[in-house]
């Protein structure tokens, strides 16, 4: 199922993705309070859905308590993304004073059920639903052995002729999936991992496991304040039991990173962040 914007706009919720209709080059990831929040609109379209179904849908049903601002954060990284997509400056995302927000009286939407995307499948970027990707190789379907091939009838080839071949291809291959597994070992390793490396261990309470880096000189008082803070937040230690944060006393606010798994050994540790502000060491 995906969701059709203004004729020009496709929503995947399942890849949390927008794509251009007419330039599928054209598309955005949204994240995944964004695209959830996007999909409570076009639900309720045309109504009001109000922060407080923002709020339990996307955010309490998770576990987690997050400020006002986070929602609007999220609402503004949906209407980039439509506006980015939709090549256009128009209204989408409507806010209705004091209640909440409404897709726009003036948009049109349609909902698309899957056995309705099969008949459609050949006019559409097959498997786009299935990436969670910002960029296309585009120069890639134009190697697929199938495009390159040429018909049987039109040329013979000898069997001493093909072997040559045959062992270009596995190069080719070889030399592929080797530069793929490094790229792979540098994004997840060299780059992202060894910055929470830094985080050291501190204790288990309640089912958290709680992990700081301390600039703060002051880490006893500033660790067990921020982790009173934490655990009073109602976050659930069960769905997200790794936590992380710093301690500074420069930070007029607080950033939690807080997954279901942990960061330095998952590759997908499915993470979010807790957003905390005026609680700066004192």
């Amino acid at each position: 199922m995906y969701w059709i914007i203004n004729d020009n706009i496709e929503f995947r919720p399942d890849s949390k993705k927008l794509i251009s209709v007419t330039n599928p080059e054209i598309n955005v990831v949204l994240t995944t309070p964004a695209s959830r929040c996007l999909l409570l609109l076009l639900e309720a379209s045309p109504d009001v859905v109000t922060q407080q179904e923002f709020f339990k849908k996307v955010w309490e049903d998770e576990g987690m308590l997050v400020p006002a601002n986070t929602l609007y954060q999220n609402i503004s990284i949906v209407r980039r993304g439509l506006r980015a997509v939709g090549e256009t400056d128009r209204i989408l995302v409507a806010t209705v004073p004091r209640k909440g927000f409404q897709i726009d009286k003036s948009v049109k939407i349609a909902r698309v059920a899957a056995d309705q995307a099969d008949e459609v499948v050949s006019e559409t970027l097959q498997g786009e639903d299935e990436l969670d990707v910002e960029y296309h190789a585009d120069a890639e379907p134009e190697f697929t052995p199938e495009e390159t091939a040429l018909p049987a009838h039109t040329v013979t080839v000898s069997k001493r002729s093909r072997l040559p071949l045959f062992v270009g291809i596995i190069a080719m291959a070889a030399a592929f999936f080797i530069g793929a597994i490094g790229m792979n070992f540098a994004w997840h390793f060299s780059d992202t991992k060894p910055f929470f490396a830094g985080y050291t261990f501190v204790e288990q309470d309640k089912g958290c496991h709680f992990y700081i880096t301390d600039d703060s000189h002051d880490n006893k008082n500033s660790y067990a304040r921020f982790k009173t803070l934490i655990l009073g937040s109602g976050l659930d230690c069960e769905k997200y039991p790794w936590v992380y944060f710093p301690l500074s006393q420069t930070s007029p606010g607080l950033a939690v990173l807080v997954c279901r798994k942990n960061y330095l050994k998952s590759a997908i540790p499915g993470c979010i962040t807790l957003s905390f502000r005026g609680v700066g060491s004192e």
